[in-house]
């Protein structure tokens, strides 16, 4: 304790984060970062040493959240809140903390030490740096039902990827989107994140291709915080529950880098989590190729529906596989083109669906590539009135989108108008100056370029004239046909 209040003094503080890849539920489900992930191996992670009464503690927490609402990286953190906490006070003695506040990266991986206007900086470096490890092939899924009352199934399971057994332990963290325990930082503001208590925390041992898994009722009534407060006022809408893998392989870690306060550092392997009773975009659907479609144009671009409004994004993952590897990550079109796929493939891919750090993630997709060929849009049916403006219409055979170019037969034309839905109804004007036969020719190209031959239509144009008189000339012209008209002119 001598050294934990000395560090404080110092202005020492340690701060944490956590990162995460959320699996689908029947609640929302959450991951930060429409940026590149695929430069991440794994969703990183970080937990906050701190305490209410720590002067610089503030500076992390507020820096650790900020980072991870702009969902710039596959992250998540969680408070540790040390005097509020025999729980998450136990976890930082694992660490051998030195100072508060201190932020344990992946499971000390990176050790931030200290409270200050720069830590941002420093933990975005240090979230890089971890997300570029080298780190085990596993797949976490987390599930979590709210039964009400505080209370909530919580089922986890951990796929090994691997040629060997896995070693590990995983850790289901249970915290409050919001403090509603009144724990808060020396800047008057409630702690985000901050840890309750653990649904699992266990040693696992996986055999290759093999899954662990196990679930449990969580029960807020039947856990507390050491200091005669249990979390039976939990509401839905405020729990964030937070998987984490560590790997069993034991490196030195130093609590006050470079070399002082060793602890054994375990780091992490993977980590997901799950928002309960947050909203958020909804399930992708409809795709296009339909799911288990066959004979598929090698040039096919892929498209589904998503949704609601204008602010949710969508990370596509497609390959040969059937978990297929992320090719786009926050892309606000609801079509990928894939490029040019090889023939008799099959292709499987996946949507998940962002809105304000919130996921909703699509089923796993097929499809098989026919012929190595893209088949040009049908000859145009161009239709109207012999005097009128013409309709167009062609339709797709891979149900590409259609451009069309129109030839007025008057030396003049309209380039390669669209995109239209294949098979949908088109109108477009023209004025002729010139009274005169006139032949439009209409062709239609799909959006790998394949063109279509000529559609025609004979379009007569008539020229109208209206001579223009004044009254006098008009009744001097009639006069000709009506003498009786000549004494208005008189």
């Amino acid at each position: 304790m001598k050294n934990l209040i000395a560090a404080c003094i110092a202005g020492l503080f340690i701060l944490s984060a956590f990162g995460t890849s959320a699996q689908q539920s029947d609640v929302k489900t959450i991951k930060n970062g429409p940026q590149d992930i695929k430069a991440f191996t794994h969703t990183v992670f970080a937990e906050d040493a701190t305490a209410t009464w720590c002067g610089y503690c503030h500076f992390a927490r507020e820096a650790l959240d900020k980072i991870y609402t702009s969902g710039d990286y596959p992250f998540y953190y969680t408070c540790m809140v040390d005097d509020k906490n025999t729980h998450a006070a136990a976890r930082n003695l694992e660490y051998n903390i030195y100072g508060f506040p201190t932020v344990f990266f992946d499971g000390g991986y990176k050790v931030a030490v200290g409270g200050g206007t720069g830590n941002e900086a420093q933990y975005r470096s240090y979230i890089s740096q971890c997300g570029a490890a080298t780190v085990k092939d596993i797949d976490i899924t987390l599930n979590v039902d709210w039964l009400g009352d505080a209370a909530m199934d919580i089922s986890a399971s951990v796929l090994n990827n691997e040629a060997t057994q896995y070693n590990g332990r995983i850790r289901v963290y249970v915290t409050e989107v919001e403090s509603s325990m009144n724990w808060k930082d020396t800047a008057g503001h409630p702690y985000t994140f901050p840890f309750l208590d653990y649904a699992f925390n266990e040693v696992i041992s996986i055999a290759p291709s093999n899954t662990w898994t196990d679930s449990i009722t969580w029960d807020g009534h039947n856990y507390n915080d050491g200091h005669g407060h249990d979390f039976g006022t939990i509401q839905y809408g405020n729990i964030m529950v937070i998987a984490v893998v560590y790997n069993s392989e034991v490196h030195q870690g130093y609590a006050y880098p470079p070399n002082q306060y060793p602890f054994n550092a375990y780091y992490v392997d993977d980590a997901t989590g799950v928002l309960v009773g947050q909203t958020g975009p909804d399930v992708p659907s409809n795709p296009v190729p339909t799911e288990g479609a066959t004979g598929i144009s090698v040039s096919q671009d892929v498209s589904w529906t998503g949704g609601p409004g204008s602010s949710t994004t969508y990370d596509v993952y497609f390959g040969t596989v059937s978990n297929p590897p992320s090719v786009s990550t926050g892309q606000s079109s609801t079509t990928y083109d894939p490029g040019t796929m090889n023939a008799n493939t099959t292709y499987y891919w996946k949507i998940v669906a962002w809105d304000q750090g919130v996921s909703a993630e699509g089923p796993v997709w097929h499809f098989t590539t026919g012929t190595n060929t893209n088949r040009p849009p049908e000859i145009p049916t161009v239709t109207g009135p012999a005097t009128g403006k013409p309709g167009t219409v062609s339709t797709d055979p891979e149900s590409d989108q259609v451009y069309y170019f129109i030839d007025w037969g008057d030396n003049t034309t309209t380039d390669w108008n669209g995109p239209h839905n294949s098979g949908a109804d088109v109108t477009l004007t023209h004025t002729w100056s010139t009274k005169s036969t006139y032949v439009v020719k209409v062709k239609a190209k799909d959006s790998k370029g394949a063109e279509s031959d000529w559609g025609t239509l004979t379009v007569k144009i008539p020229t109208i004239f209206v001579p223009h008189f004044t009254l006098r000339e008009l009744l001097q012209k009639l006069a000709i046909w009506f003498p009786l008209l000549e004494r208005f002119i008189q």
